[in-house]
């Protein structure tokens, strides 16, 4: 579950840092300007996986906030690290 998470964050930075570059070739900046939130919440994605075992609350809230705006921010190009950081969410709230 931990290595998922942090997988999902680590994909979402990058997909986020290709997102923004294709914005500055293209010149359409709708994508790439918010492509900052989706590195975001690639970051929070990577905290809260590290946080998995230690603290199980600020692990389940930090991947919601990955999830929700990451999908918000990317939407169809964050697909699969919201995939990737929806199996650990799933497990974690059951485990409450």
């Amino acid at each position: 579950m931990k290595k998922s998470a942090m997988l999902g964050g680590a994909l979402g930075i990058l997909i986020s840092v290709i997102a923004q570059l294709f914005a500055v070739v293209d010149d359409s900046y709708t994508i790439g300007n918010i492509g900052f939130l989706g590195m975001l919440s690639g970051v929070i994605g990577v905290i809260a996986g590290y946080q998995i075992n230690k603290k199980n609350d600020v692990a389940l809230v930090g991947l919601g906030i990955a999830i929700i705006l990451g999908t918000i921010a990317l939407s169809f190009l964050y697909l699969i690290p919201t995939i990737l950081m929806i199996i650990p969410f799933v497990k974690v709230f059951n485990k409450r």
